[in-house]
């Protein structure tokens, strides 16, 4: 029988144990669903309920197991890849897949752990189905296309940044579908630049404190 919650083994998965990481960060910036709570500075339900998951895994020292479902598995045996035919146009590409993640602390509890890094440039690669992998092709504009893909790429960003002493201004993100069953060779590796937004970058931190103190009061209830 699977266990639904495991101890996190590994210093990768132990350090996003009870941190809040770029892949769920958009639902710190969900907005919450009355004029009052929205003027007041208050968390939405979504964030609130995601700092209450974080909290359940500072308590507990467990995460939820992630079941690995055919299409998850499909993304992590072509990321590899992706990753080599990225290589090829950026030499000295860092790609932290497979056995080799890193986690970019952002604060005490927060980070982020980008697929790949070239100089300023933050990669985030999806091996998607088919028609999925499409329509990215025919977008234009990430944060239309997928807003929880958009907040990972900047808070990535800002991670890379802090770590390496780069203004977050002058990195780059790059989403990046990769299919390879596409006839046409040139079809399988899509790119798209996302820019860092400047608004939400200078958000992010007063977002990750407001979330941070959050945590700190559910946790010192339970202090003995």
């Amino acid at each position: 029988m699977t266990e639904p919650y495991i101890y996190p083994e590994g210093e990768w998965m132990q350090k996003r144990a009870g941190s809040f990481t770029s892949s769920q960060i958009g639902k710190l910036f969900t907005a919450p669903k009355t004029k009052f709570a929205k003027e007041n500075g208050e968390l939405s339900e979504t964030a609130k309920s995601y700092i209450m998951d974080k909290a359940a895994e500072l308590l507990t020292g467990t995460i939820r197991n992630t079941y690995k479902t055919p299409e998850m598995q499909w993304g992590i045996d072509n990321e590899p890849y992706a990753a080599n035919l990225l290589k090829e146009q950026y030499k000295d590409l860092e790609y932290f897949g497979g056995e080799n993640p890193k986690f970019f602390q952002y604060s005490d509890f927060s980070g982020g752990s980008p697929d790949a890094v070239y100089g300023n440039i933050v990669f985030e690669i999806k091996c998607p189905n088919p028609r999925t992998h499409i329509e990215y092709m025919l977008e234009k504009e990430l944060k239309s296309m997928n807003s929880d893909y958009y907040y990972q790429l900047q808070m990535n960003m800002a991670c890379v940044a802090k770590e390496r002493g780069i203004n977050v201004i002058d990195m780059r993100g790059m989403f990046v579908s990769y299919c390879p069953l596409m006839i046409e060779h040139k079809l399988r590796l899509f790119k798209l630049e996302v820019e860092p937004d400047a608004a939400l970058q200078e958000l992010l931190p007063y977002t990750i404190k407001s979330a941070e103190l959050f945590l700190r009061n559910i946790i010192d209830k339970f202090e003995l």
